[in-house]
């Protein structure tokens, strides 16, 4: 999976506005395809129309969701009467009635090297917990990775855990998801099964 379709299965299955949540998703165009010059091979072309075609399908899904995706954050937030998150993030998620606030960062398969698109999204996670808690908010953040490869590099980031982030590897189905460190019981909370 690409990176905006890692983010979208992750907004369906963990915070999805139909369970009460407000989201707001960033998709750079580096994602889509949509940077970079001429591709030169067979290969890098397919690539990129797969990108392509990959993140208009996202976009469309995370909408009709109900999920902001791009634009202005600061204004998504003060429009819905939330906290502002400072930085870029991947994913921005409250639960307004059980006072949650979900930061998620996000690797999936691209052609870069697995582990420096890991540690770019270990940076952005340990800088969010370096913005302080969010008043009156319980914050949650989450790296989320697809593949096995970044999935194997990331399970050697457990000192994360001393920062209160959790590491997800996840699988094409919910079911194949693997939390690799963190609170144990974060699914089962960010689904609504278990209040906090």
């Amino acid at each position: 999976m690409f990176q905006p379709e890692v983010k979208l299965e992750f907004v369906r299955w963990y915070c999805s506005p139909r369970n009460g949540w407000d989201v707001f998703v960033d998709i750079d165009a580096s994602e889509e395809g949509r940077t970079g010059g001429e591709r030169k091979t067979k290969e890098a072309k397919r690539c990129q129309r797969e990108m392509q075609s990959a993140s208009a399908t996202v976009r469309s899904g995370l909408e009709s969701l109900g999920v902001k995706v791009g634009g202005n954050r600061k204004k998504w937030s003060q429009d819905r009467g939330l906290p502002l998150v400072e930085g870029d993030r991947d994913i921005v998620a409250f639960h307004k009635k059980r006072r949650l606030c979900l930061i998620g960062e996000v690797e999936g398969t691209s052609s870069g090297q697995p582990e420096q698109k890991l540690y770019k999204a270990i940076g952005q996670l340990v800088m969010a917990t370096s913005a302080g808690e969010l008043k009156g908010w319980k914050q949650t953040l989450v790296l989320v990775v697809h593949g096995e490869e970044i999935a194997m590099h990331l399970g050697r980031a457990k000192a994360l855990e001393k920062l209160s982030i959790s590491g997800l590897a996840l699988g094409k189905t919910r079911t194949g998801d693997d939390w690799l460190f963190g609170d144990a019981l974060l699914p089962k909370v960010l689904s609504g099964e278990l209040r906090i």
